[in-house]
């Protein structure tokens, strides 16, 4: 029951799925209410788990639990999503064009294998990332939202999975999941104690793995500043792609991917910051697909990130380019939580998020917190959670 409620698209689902597939009679509204009280339990333990967490002296958090096996790669990678919220319905002094969509964030802790090489395995720019369409997909998404980062992951993934598949990347072992709607010094510190239980802290290489956002980064420097910080680089890419339409010139978008994917973002600014000096910096009031615009949005992008595009040192290292798993982790998310008609209220969106995090972790989180669910309804000992 949990499971369907949790994990189908809706409660009337969960309730169909129940009489249909195994033929026990139980209301949408039961369901709902024991998906909430469960929900509840296992947020009540995250956030028990980030106290014991946030006591440890700096030494015993840099070292991971001891009770798992460090991976050999630990990769952390975040991004948010969306849903809508309806804590506001009937305030009075609620903005009149305030809309009912939240962020929620989410996170992916991945445990992996590689090889790491003496020198960059792939220095050439594979041919068909010069002519990628979900690169092109991005710019659109980005210029039609007016912001640095499209909010939202690209429809089609086929792009960044091919990018994992044009050097040795590194193998998938696990994945866990962290999902929440709460803001972002919160989050941070739930993706960092969950890091801690997995052993995170104790693998042989680390990498941080993310778009742009400023807050991605921001809880970067705060919990995990001993990963390597990688740009994503389907996003690096987007922003030359954009530029470039800019530019009337044959081929600038290929030379320019060529310069990222070896590392010499430098050229790229020089190129960016010459172009600017022939047309100048863009008004206030102009819009996101005007030439001036472009070259400056990336022209800000690659100077305020320049440190987290060496992409030849990535793949020496045998770390991932790519935020493809977290873009994908998100769509999952979203077929529980996001929908037109579904509006959620803060607590009960933060049971749910929980609960779909949890059923989409490898380290199978629920199956030890049934044990200590028994045992808080009988009084009985259940085995100790991971911390």
């Amino acid at each position: 029951m949990i499971w369907a409620g949790s994990n189908l698209g809706s409660y009337a689902m969960a309730e169909e799925a129940m009489r249909e597939l195994g033929e026990v009679p139980i209301s949408a509204r039961r369901i709902r209410h024991a998906v909430h009280q469960i929900g509840d339990e296992r947020v009540a333990e995250r956030e028990a788990v980030i106290e014991r967490f946030k006591e440890m002296d700096l030494p015993q958090q840099q070292v991971g639990s001891t009770a798992v096996e460090p991976p050999q790669v630990g990769v952390t990678m975040m991004d948010g999503g969306r849903y809508q919220r309806r804590d506001h319905f009937g305030e009075k002094d609620r903005p009149a064009k305030e809309n009912h969509w939240r962020e929620d964030k989410v996170g992916c802790l991945l445990s992996m294998q590689s090889e790491t090489h003496e020198s960059d395995p792939t220095p050439e720019l594979p041919e068909w990332l010069a002519t990628s369409s979900a690169v092109a997909e991005l710019a659109k998404m980005a210029e039609k939202q007016g912001i640095s980062e499209a909010s939202e992951p690209i429809q089609n993934q086929s792009a960044e999975t091919l990018a994992e598949a044009t050097y040795p990347a590194p193998k998938l072992v696990s994945r866990d999941v962290v999902a929440s709607g709460a803001e972002a010094e919160s989050f941070g510190r739930q993706l960092a104690a969950r890091a801690w239980q997995r052993g995170f802290p104790s693998a042989e290489r680390q990498a941080f793995v993310a778009d742009g956002a400023h807050v991605n980064w921001t809880i970067h420097r705060q919990h995990f500043s001993h990963a390597t910080p990688i740009l994503d680089l389907m996003h690096a890419l987007s922003y030359a792609f954009s530029a470039a339409e800019a530019v009337a010139e044959k081929d600038v978008f290929r030379r320019w991917a060529k310069w990222i994917w070896a590392g010499d973002v430098s050229l790229v600014i020089a190129a960016l910051r010459e172009q600017q000096g022939r047309i100048g910096k863009p008004p206030a009031e102009a819009s996101p697909t005007d030439p001036r615009e472009r070259i400056d949005r990336a022209l800000t992008y690659y100077e305020y990130h320049r440190s987290r595009m060496n992409y030849p040192e990535y793949r020496r290292l045998g770390l991932p380019l790519t935020s493809s798993h977290i873009e994908s982790t998100i769509k999952q998310i979203n077929r529980r939580v996001k929908g037109s008609e579904k509006f959620w209220l803060k607590s009960t969106s933060e049971a749910i998020l929980q609960l779909r995090a949890d059923y989409l972790s490898d380290s199978v989180p629920l199956d030890s917190f049934w044990l200590r669910h028994q045992a808080r309804q009988t009084g009985a000992n259940a085995y100790a959670q991971t911390t």
